[in-house]
């Protein structure tokens, strides 16, 4: 839709935080930069934290069914905090039960002959792409960190990949913010990839430079197609 227009946006995409992150808010309080109080739980009372995953688990595959009956042609499972876990403790508390709920969001919506992609997003879960890509998901999110020409090899053509720019990249001035997209996307190629930054945006961002960063992709990916 062109910027300036005033007609409303169909609900396309709808994100939701899956259990491991929901679980470290709760037990957090909120934010916070050592998630200790959510590990120290995860490590003394496991038990405990696998049958609140998997109450969230069944909350979250409810309300992703919900928002694929309200219009949601396209569901994105954001593990925000998967890196604050370590390898061993990501694939015991957390893959399992994202890949819980992509099968039994499909398995649901296969009983009404219906069929939303679906995207995961791991953020410095990097250990895990191997897993991340074969989980029933349709599009594996990358942050900033992960070189895009590794993850096309890690990943094995398996799935579409997205991402992933330095969202801090946008407070470059608008012409680095097309050079930094050009390189992305050069990394990326032109199949089975959704450009996109690596995480959310920061409130103090002006929008003129995410306007910058759309610009450029349409600019660039239309270039690299037709070079391909």
């Amino acid at each position: 839709m062109s910027r300036k227009s005033s007609k409303p946006v169909q609900n396309l995409l709808s994100i939701i935080s899956p259990q491991w992150t929901l679980m470290s808010y709760m037990i957090e309080g909120g934010g916070s930069t050592t998630h200790s109080k959510a590990k120290r739980w995860l490590y003394r009372h496991p038990e405990s934290s696998h049958m609140l995953l998997k109450m969230l688990t069944d909350v979250i595959v409810e309300y992703l069914l919900g928002q694929v009956a309200a219009g949601a042609q396209a569901l994105q499972v954001f593990e925000s905090h998967a890196g604050i876990l370590g390898p061993v403790e990501f694939k015991e508390f957390s893959l399992p039960y994202l890949r819980d709920i992509a099968r039994r969001v499909k398995d649901r919506l296969k009983e009404k002959g219906q069929d939303v992609p679906m995207i995961v997003f791991a953020k410095d879960a990097h250990y895990a792409l191997e897993e991340l890509s074969a989980s029933h998901y349709e599009v594996v999110g990358l942050d900033w960190t992960i070189d895009p020409r590794s993850a096309r090899e890690r990943t094995g053509g398996k799935v579409s990949l997205q991402g992933n720019m330095d969202p801090c990249a946008l407070y470059a001035p608008k012409e680095l913010i097309s050079d930094i997209v050009k390189k992305m996307l050069e990394g990326f190629g032109t199949r089975g990839y959704i450009a996109n930054l690596g995480h959310g945006l920061y409130p103090d961002m002006d929008p003129e430079n995410v306007a910058a960063f759309v610009d450029a992709v349409h600019q660039h990916s239309k270039l690299a197609v037709k070079q391909a």
